[in-house]
């Protein structure tokens, strides 16, 4: 779980820089943290955690995509990063969560294309 929750800054970090309205990659982006905030959700369970620590803890799952949301802004459609962007999130989205909390598993084929998109785009150091 801890390394989750470590992945989803990593990985969304080229995305926070990235403008976005609302659009597929919008869409994308609530996608694979619904699917963090499940993978999250799952994990606490098998944790057996005390009412007082889920009740810490849900709001912080509630508010993670929203914060997420807050800090991004907006870009055109056309942008050359916008199509591989949404194609790295949905291929986020569409792993297991024991895929999302593996580094190795996690470097999707259409995330490291971003990244290198982003990369020479000069988005992301």
């Amino acid at each position: 779980m801890i390394r989750a929750r470590t992945l989803v800054p990593a990985l969304l970090a080229g995305f926070l820089a990235l403008q976005v309205s609302a659009d597929e990659l919008t869409d994308a982006a609530q996608g694979l943290c619904d699917s963090i905030r499940s993978c999250a959700l799952e994990n606490i369970a098998k944790e057996e955690l005390t009412p007082e620590v889920l009740d810490i803890m849900a709001p912080m799952l509630d508010n993670m995509c929203t914060n997420m949301r807050s800090k991004v802004q907006e870009v055109p459609v056309g942008h050359g990063l916008y199509e591989p962007a949404v194609g790295c999130m949905r291929s986020l989205e569409s792993l297991t969560c024991e895929q999302m909390q593996d580094p190795e598993q996690a470097a999707t084929p259409e995330c490291r294309e971003y990244e290198r998109l982003a990369r020479a785009a000069g988005v992301i150091p």
